[in-house]
């Protein structure tokens, strides 16, 4: 699953009431959460399915995901174990800056970072940022730049108010999206999905479920849920959001995690 993907059509979903005209839901406040997060996925033509504990910091244009645990539903003791090696000690953290598309994640076992930005292409103008470092407010025409340059590869999008319910103890509002995306030189990519934002939160999401059909029988695919269940307001400190001092930079995510040795 491609999360920078997720993040295009979270573009698109957080920015379609300036394209319709509609007044701006006030904006997600400071909190922190936990959930469970599930991902059954389709590797190299082979069904695994993955679950665990996680926690979400949210402070301004900055979220942080911390995966507490993680193991294989429905199978052998020794599985899990060998799925919590993966992670280690201390569990795997994830960070997006949504100022500038950054990601950055580290693992607290063998202290190992990784980080990128994704480049802007030709003529693509930098993201334009309020003063308290979220997406810039009552700027259409700043809302529609930031919107192309992250669906610029887009084929289409569709989002679908399916309606109004609660959800984890929240009145939220019920989305449908669905997008297709093809990257140059890069087979079409296909996304599903279905989130559940807190009316009482800024829209934040509370639950999301994310399809993505793969390309070819053997490209990675699935559907992955995350469900926050406990949500409390809250100022997190500044340094949740920064890779901790002294760790050592990897080449790719892969490399973030703890394997035995």
């Amino acid at each position: 699953m491609n999360v920078r993907a997720l993040a295009a059509s979270a573009a698109l979903l957080l920015a379609s009431p300036t394209l319709i005209g509609a007044t701006p839901t006030a904006a997600i406040p400071s909190l922190r959460s936990s959930g469970t997060l599930v991902v059954q996925a389709n590797v190299s033509g082979s069904p695994v399915n993955v679950g665990g504990r996680v926690a979400l910091y949210h402070k301004g244009a900055m979220y942080r995901l911390d995966v507490l645990s993680l193991g294989f539903p429905g199978t052998s003791g020794d599985l899990s174990a060998l799925a919590a090696t993966l992670i280690g000690p201390g569990g795997v953290s994830m960070l997006y800056d949504g100022s500038n598309g950054t990601l950055s994640a580290w693992s607290n076992a063998n202290k190992t970072y990784y980080t990128e930005t994704p480049q802007r292409g030709p003529g693509q103008p930098a993201p334009v940022a309020a003063p308290n470092g979220g997406a810039a407010a009552g700027d259409p025409l700043a809302a529609l730049a930031g919107i192309a340059g992250a669906l610029r590869n887009v084929q289409s999008a569709t989002i679908q108010l399916v309606g109004h319910t609660t959800v984890n103890g929240h009145p939220a509002t019920s989305l449908d999206v669905q997008m297709r995306r093809q990257l140059p030189g890069k087979p079409l990519e296909n996304y599903h999905a279905q989130l559940a934002l807190a009316d009482d939160l800024g829209d934040f999401p509370v639950q999301i479920t994310l399809q993505s059909v793969p390309a070819t029988p053997r490209d990675f695919g699935g559907t992955a849920k995350l469900d926050l269940t406990d949500i409390q307001r809250d100022e997190p400190a500044d340094n949740l959001f920064t890779v901790p001092q002294g760790y050592t930079r990897v080449s790719s995510l892969a490399g973030v995690l703890h394997m035995p040795g």
